[in-house]
């Protein structure tokens, strides 16, 4: 049989949301690293390859087997695998500005205060190179700090999620002044 002079190491590299196909080409090609030899005849090399499993995102892993063959059939194994992380974070993106509001008698719970402030929450963004990133708040109708009459100020934080639990968060400002 052949002689497995360095075993196929394993991998890990970062996901970039494409399939890291050039990545696992490269690892795959290598034959993770291996190398063989044989006394009497060259080596060969074959992988048992399918496909990585389904992981969070675009994320997943593979034990694959590199097999080197010399000329007259004999053969050797080794292992590894190759594995996909997502350990970034998403990129979150606030609004831009403090929302400033002019109160009413009600905290300025009226239909268009309700949906001003609506649309600055939904201004809130995230993305994320491995999956999509959902965008959580904390805001509360009742939450404002209390200032005179009913104004006041509420420091809402928006979380940035991607589907392998990574996260981000930032900050912005809801006020209503008199």
């Amino acid at each position: 049989d052949p002689t497995i002079d360095t075993a196929a190491a394993n991998a890990t590299v970062q996901c970039d949301g494409q399939g890291n196909t050039a990545a696992l080409a490269a690892w795959l090609a290598s034959n993770g690293g291996a190398v063989a030899s044989d006394a009497c005849s060259n080596v060969t090399w074959t992988n048992n390859y399918t496909e990585l499993s389904d992981g969070c995102g675009n994320t997943g892993s593979a034990s694959v087997t590199f097999t080197a063959t010399d000329s007259c059939g004999n053969t050797s194994t080794c292992q590894a695998v190759i594995e996909i992380l997502d350990t970034i974070d998403p990129t979150i993106t606030c609004p831009a500005d403090t929302l400033t509001l002019e109160c009413d008698a009600d905290g300025d719970s009226t239909v268009q205060g309700n949906v001003l402030i609506a649309n600055w929450l939904a201004s809130a963004t995230a993305t994320d190179a491995c999956s999509g990133a959902g965008v959580t708040h904390n805001y509360s109708p009742t939450g404002y700090s209390d200032g005179c009459g009913a104004t006041g100020l509420q420091t809402v934080t928006f979380t940035a999620t991607d589907s392998c639990g990574n996260t981000s968060t930032c900050q912005a400002v809801v006020e209503i002044l008199d």
